[in-house]
């Protein structure tokens, strides 16, 4: 019996999912590192980061800061110099590291080739929580740029919250009961979607931890058994 028997949708979540974000990110920081402050160890610079942006990548989540503050506000904490900085100095400061990241943006090992089989399927489509220009580059460089992208800058509110999931549905004209979210996050799209009526598929990713209360796969490919 196939994971996706009975489904009439599928959705994809984007980073660490489709999009090898976690290697690329890092990859990012030690370059910028290297390039802004030789002396700095690039692995304790990862480490901070990533806590950084967990951080504030909440708060933007939760509608407390705008996109671009959320960056702002992880580069004034990573470099003590730049705590008084003007917003444009910030901005460029981001763009430098962001720069090295997305020179390594790669896809997740069987992923494009998952997506574009399931596609000739039935509907497929991305829910990410991000921003909508950001996550269509991502999809662009995928080569996957014609699947329909949900993005919660521009949704009622982002996963974990029901809406999230119900008006992606409502875009694929795929009832939630019907419809699989596959995802790397736990909370995000196995524990929320399911909240939400779906159906969901955790892809257990370097990293990840915890129990799921759904059926895990470790490769993208096993979708298409």
């Amino acid at each position: 019996m196939g994971l996706l028997d009975g489904a009439d949708a599928v959705l994809f979540d984007l980073d660490d999912t489709l999009l090898d974000y976690s290697t690329a990110r890092d990859a990012g920081v030690r370059a910028w590192v290297r390039e802004v402050d030789g002396a700095r160890h690039p692995g304790d610079a990862v480490r901070v980061w990533r806590e950084l942006e967990e951080r504030h990548f909440r708060r933007y989540s939760a509608g407390e800061v705008t996109f671009d503050e959320q960056r702002r506000a992880r580069l004034r904490a990573f470099w003590p110099h730049l705590g008084d900085a003007a917003d444009d100095e910030l901005d460029r400061a981001f763009s430098a590291y962001f720069a090295h990241t997305e020179a390594a943006w790669s896809p997740v090992p069987g992923a494009i080739e998952t997506v574009k089989a399931l596609a000739a399927r039935m509907p497929v489509g991305v829910l990410t929580n991000g921003h909508a220009e950001l996550q269509a580059r991502k999809l662009r460089v995928l080569g996957l740029a014609d699947v329909p992208l949900f993005a919660s800058s521009e949704l009622p509110a982002p996963k974990p919250d029901v809406r999230a999931y119900e008006a992606a549905c409502t875009e694929l004209g795929s009832a939630p009961v019907r419809t699989v979210m596959v995802g790397d996050d736990l909370t995000n799209d196995v524990e929320g979607a399911m909240l939400a009526g779906l159906r969901a598929i955790w892809f257990f990713a370097r990293g990840a931890a915890g129990t799921s209360p759904a059926p895990v796969i470790t490769d993208l490919r096993e979708l298409l058994a």
